[in-house]
């Protein structure tokens, strides 16, 4: 059970760290206020959640914010491909071309963030 514990931690702090990076490159903080949500909620993934994770006694707390950080990231990514497709944003037709479009939409970020928190439930229950 104990490897199996560091094998989801190990998991969760790739997935929290690749999301950091992803942010990073493409919102940098430095060019406007806005952008520097997205790279500090993605920090407080890979640095808080899993610093709490790592007891037993804190591991509620991580998956509570863990939960947070996730549903934050989902509604946040849907409303931007919802108002990506009103807008234009993304060139293709989602009912011409419906797999570009899931491609150039955030569903595939989206479904990162769902295997984070599926990630860090799993590492809650077996903690």
């Amino acid at each position: 059970m104990k490897e199996q514990r560091i094998q989801l931690l190990v998991a969760l702090v790739g997935l929290a760290a690749a999301s950091f990076i992803f942010h990073y490159k493409m919102h940098p903080p430095e060019q406007f206020l806005s952008h520097f949500w997205a790279s500090l909620f993605s920090a407080m993934d890979v640095i808080l959640v899993t610093i709490l994770f790592l007891s037993r006694s804190t591991a509620i707390w991580g998956l509570l914010l863990n939960s947070f950080l996730s549903f934050l990231g989902i509604i946040m990514m849907t409303d931007l491909a919802i108002v990506s497709s009103l807008e234009g944003w993304i060139k293709v037709s989602l009912f011409r071309q419906p797999i570009a479009w899931l491609m150039e939409s955030t569903f595939p970020d989206i479904l990162i963030v769902i295997a984070d928190f599926t990630i860090g439930l799993t590492l809650y229950r077996i903690t």
